[in-house]
């Protein structure tokens, strides 16, 4: 990452107009603004977001409806637009939209700065459209059009304006990069540099920064991990004094499930990038780990004891990997989690990526292998 290239993107989003208004909900602003496009100017804009547009049917625009970002009926076909400007895609959240819509004319597009995961995995009825790429086809509607009376005065201001502000977007996005060989420790002297964040703080900016951040080293370290479209869920999250993490996760059968009976011992396993320490990640279930302490504080030691205890007998395959790892977790009345945490600063993002590679793969393959006992049994 290069300071002096993001200090000077910061500076040009402190001076565009539209930045500032996006400010009050930066999700929705987008939304709104792709609402009001395809609003007045459908002829010129709806093959932005489906390129098989005829450019004379109606287009029929709905906001949050079915919490769907956006809703386009063109005809008897259905366009459900997913927005994510903050966080990255879920294959179940695109699933359970698409099944709100009781017919077989329909499909979703997903625009977001994070390709997902489950990329590789897409069917016919899902199209993954980068900013970027949102980015070029705006404008090549807007230029084709430009000197045509079919587009206001104003709105030409505007939309050219709002182009701008995409372009702006897509640099900071850029210069947030992250390569092979760095450190992590010097990742974070960027991300913690306080002229930048100083300069993020005045324009509100600070969390897209640190979750843009999180969010590409957690991309960059599932890089070459062969089963990520496997992976139930990735959490990511940034909080106060520049606390950013992201839990990597796979889910038990039965994990969540109200019967104590159908639940296994654990609901998830996996793997945390939590700022400068790497952590083995675990999710217990009281009753079926047979602790029963009944103290419900969660810093009580006899309860996270019984749980360190069970996971370096049962799963000493990953939480006995490295020695100098510390216990630390939560325990609450019937759950808790623990981890053993890792300092990482001094690896690269490489020797970093090959380790949660590693992890995750033990974690997947023992999933898998469980599974199967259990379809024998």
């Amino acid at each position: 990452m290069n300071k002096n290239a993001i200090l000077k993107n910061i500076k040009e989003l402190d001076n565009n107009a539209v930045f500032s208004l996006s400010l009050t909900s930066r999700e929705l602003f987008h939304s709104n603004f792709w609402a009001w496009l395809l609003r007045k100017y459908r002829r010129i804009f709806t093959s932005v977001f489906y390129p098989n547009y005829d450019g004379k049917s109606n287009v029929e625009v709905l906001r949050e409806k079915y919490n769907f970002d956006l809703l386009l009926k063109i005809n008897d076909e259905y366009i459900i637009i997913e927005n994510k400007c903050k966080s990255v895609p879920n294959k179940a959240q695109l699933e359970k939209y698409y099944k709100k819509i009781k017919t077989d004319k329909k499909k979703i597009v997903l625009v977001s700065y994070f390709a997902p995961l489950f990329l590789s995995t897409l069917s016919d009825f899902e199209e993954f459209i980068s900013y970027e790429e949102l980015y070029s086809r705006l404008k090549k509607a807007f230029y084709n059009n430009i000197n045509s009376e079919s587009i206001e005065k104003n709105d030409k201001v505007l939309i050219q304006s709002y182009i701008d502000f995409l372009a702006l977007l897509n640099e900071f996005q850029a210069n947030i990069a992250i390569k092979s060989d760095d450190k992590i420790k010097d990742l974070w002297s960027v991300v913690r540099d306080t002229d930048i964040q100083n300069e993020l703080y005045k324009i509100n900016f600070q969390k897209s920064f640190e979750r843009t951040y999180i969010i590409k080293l957690t991309e960059k370290v599932l890089e070459n991990f062969r089963y990520k479209e496997f992976i139930d869920d990735i959490r990511i999250d940034c909080g106060r004094d520049l606390k950013m993490f992201s839990d990597i996760l796979f889910y038990f059968p039965g994990a969540w499930d109200k019967d104590e009976n159908k639940r296994q011992d654990l609901c998830y396993l996996g793997v945390s990038l939590w700022g400068d320490e790497y952590r083995y990640y675990a999710g217990l279930h009281k009753i079926q780990c047979g602790i029963f302490a009944p103290k419900k504080d969660k810093y009580d030691k006899e309860n996270k004891n019984a749980g360190f205890k069970y996971l370096s007998e049962n799963y000493s395959w990953l939480f006995e990997q490295e020695d100098t790892c510390k216990w630390n977790g939560y325990s609450y009345e019937k759950e808790m989690y623990l981890y053993k945490k890792l300092d990482i600063s001094n690896l690269t993002v490489k020797e970093l990526a090959e380790k949660v590679v590693h992890d995750l793969e033990l974690i997947y393959f023992y999933l898998e292998a469980r599974r199967g006992k259990e379809c024998q049994d």
